[in-house]
């Protein structure tokens, strides 16, 4: 049995424009004109919720109930964005490769997102995922990725030969490295940094090769 368990945005949907612009809107919204780094991996966790509690911190903002306020508001653009006829698509072959996996008896299927969850169901839905009995786990599980992906796999079981964490960013790879997890990269940003890596998911043997390599 293979655990196999993914990223969201940027893996399995084309998010990243919206999706900064609006998580930079609520925060502004709610804390005000407060610095921001161009670079997210500048932050320890880049995740929704360990983002904001450093860009809290350096800003000397006294937590009190910013992060609920931050994650509310986030919401209303996110599902805003996407009433609006916003472009929230699956990246290519994904949808297939999940349904395929899914139906399989001998993987089990899961998703570790550094984003909070009602905006991770809400992308993945409209990207055309089916989402009926998934297991999600998000920044509402913890700060660290490394924790929500744990907390991942523990919702999966334990029974499994083999663990792989599929991710688009070098805090993914870090992440399952230290975990001890096997890896595959997607998109451009890690295209040369992993030993494993595929541009989608279009190739669907390519990628089943990879999952047993």
């Amino acid at each position: 049995m293979i655990a196999t368990i993914f990223d969201i945005d940027g893996t399995l949907v084309e998010s990243f424009g919206f999706d900064d612009a609006c998580y930079i809107s609520a925060i502004r919204e709610v804390l005000g004109e407060v610095h921001i780094h161009n670079d997210w991996s500048k932050y320890k966790n880049v995740t929704d919720t360990g983002s904001l509690r450093q860009i809290m911190e350096e800003n000397k903002i006294r937590e009190k109930a910013q992060i609920k306020e931050v994650r509310t508001k986030f919401g209303e653009l996110i599902r805003q964005y996407l009433q609006n006829s916003g472009k929230c698509c699956a990246k290519e072959g994904a949808i297939h490769l999940i349904n395929k996996l899914t139906a399989a008896d001998n993987y089990e299927v899961g998703f570790a997102t550094g984003g909070w969850r009602h905006t991770a169901k809400m992308k993945l839905q409209h990207a055309g995922f089916n989402l009926r009995n998934t297991v999600l786990t998000s920044s509402d599980d913890g700060d660290e990725r490394v924790t929500i992906m744990k907390k991942c796999l523990f919702a999966l079981g334990n029974n499994f030969q083999r663990i792989v964490y599929i991710g688009d960013a070098e805090w993914d790879m870090q992440a399952t490295q230290e975990l001890g997890w096997h890896f595959i990269g997607v998109g451009a940003r890690l295209k040369g940094k992993c030993n494993f890596w595929v541009e989608d998911f279009s190739n669907y043997d390519t990628f089943m090769k990879m999952l047993h390599a």
